[in-house]
């Protein structure tokens, strides 16, 4: 009888990664996944944008639905997917995230550090980005249970709040005003590749589990 329970319960195991996914189905980006050949990626229903070369590698791009932005950079040879990224609109539409939990234009760079319990890491040559209507800041962490991949956080600081930090006129938390602006999804080493492979860590540094938060109440509530 033991062999039919162990084999009832590996059914049961199966049939409950169909049906519900399991933590590595949903390290994905609209359905897109890094790794996987570009060619079996699902159409989306979503209208394309013109692609363009980023270095050696195919940058192929649509706008979704929701309004949001969506781009996958393909490697040359091997066709398969290694990065992807979606940008916010700043529409309320397409508010929601594809991190469990998180919410474009409100979860908050504490959110983001509370929910991984530390600050991640930071691509030195990719610290900040300097924008005409703000600052955009990148949080990088390796996905628990998934090697070789990494989710970076972008997180936007509004050019009034950035003005406000930069003069010293007022008080700014910078952890509590930026908020979640963009998510990408990327293979490790084409990052290093891009972004360069010197890393700023911090001390208390862990991968980041790709699942609902434990806590209903996130940093900023």
């Amino acid at each position: 009888m033991r062999p039919l329970k162990l084999k009832a319960t590996a059914a049961i195991a199966a049939a409950a990664a169909v049906l519900f996914g399991t933590p590595a189905q949903a390290q994905s980006l609209s359905g897109i996944k890094v790794g996987e050949q570009v060619l079996s990626v699902p159409k989306l229903a979503a209208r394309p944008l013109p692609s363009k070369r980023v270095d050696l590698h195919e940058e192929r791009r649509w706008k979704l639905p929701d309004g949001n932005r969506l781009s996958v950079a393909v490697d040359p040879q091997t066709k398969r997917i290694v990065y992807a990224e979606k940008t916010w609109s700043g529409s309320a539409h397409g508010k929601p995230a594809d991190f469990p939990g998180f919410v474009y234009g409100e979860t908050t760079l504490a959110d983001i550090r509370a929910h991984a319990q530390n600050n991640g890491f930071a691509y030195k040559e990719r610290l900040i980005d300097v924008r005409p209507n703000g600052l955009a800041l990148f949080n990088a962490y390796e996905v628990e249970g998934a090697s070789g991949l990494v989710v970076t956080f972008v997180t936007k600081l509004s050019r009034k709040d950035d003005e406000r930090l930069r003069t010293g006129k007022a008080n700014v938390d910078l952890n509590r005003a930026a908020r979640l602006d963009a998510i990408i999804l990327a293979d490790a080493r084409y990052l290093d590749t891009i972004w360069g492979d010197a890393k700023l860590m911090h001390k208390a540094y862990k991968p980041i589990r790709w699942e609902p938060p434990r806590h209903a109440t996130l940093a900023s509530r």
